[in-house]
């Protein structure tokens, strides 16, 4: 049971990413209007807020790694978009972690930015290997879409992320720090 407990992020974030899926399939009439377009991005997420409650697990990283390698395979098809954000920006939210106040707004900054940077990024990948052709206007507009989304799917999923990080850090056995 001990193993257990120590694999709860990772199994936390799978479920995430199936989630990713569903809603995409549910919400997606609520999530574009016309040619403009949102995303549901719970697993970045919840890489970039287990990187800030936790800074100091360096085993985090490779399960972003982990992480961004299914998540490939699982919605795109090819390796290299999640496989490179996730892991640097769980790095990057551990590092800023440690210099930012522990509080929901400023956190929630560096999640808007951080799911700024993936669409930006994702977009200008899938662009120059050809699976997409979405001009630079759409994806300025976009944003502002995912931008709205991501306030939301923050602020549902926060405390989550939060106790999940606190309480089951990801391959720390907690049982030798309780009482």
């Amino acid at each position: 049971m001990r193993i257990f407990r120590q694999w709860i992020l990772a199994i936390a974030l799978f479920v995430a990413l199936v989630l990713d899926g569903s809603l995409a399939l549910y919400l997606h009439q609520f999530m574009n209007y016309g040619d403009y377009g949102s995303a549901t991005w719970l697993m970045p997420i919840g890489v970039m807020l287990i990187g800030l409650f936790d800074d100091i697990n360096s085993k985090e990283l490779w399960l972003a790694f982990g992480a961004g390698i299914v998540a490939d395979i699982y919605s795109l098809g090819i390796i290299g978009v999640y496989t490179v954000f996730l892991p640097v920006a769980c790095w990057a939210c551990q590092k800023i972690a440690r210099f930012l106040p522990e509080i929901f707004w400023v956190r929630l900054l560096v999640i808007l930015l951080g799911v700024t940077v993936l669409d930006i990024y994702s977009w200008l990948i899938l662009n120059m290997v050809g699976l997409i052709n979405v001009s630079l206007h759409v994806l300025l507009i976009s944003l502002a879409f995912n931008l709205v989304w991501t306030l939301v799917f923050t602020a549902l999923t926060y405390w989550i992320w939060g106790n999940l990080a606190q309480d089951y850090p990801f391959l720390v056995d907690m049982q030798a720090y309780r009482q």
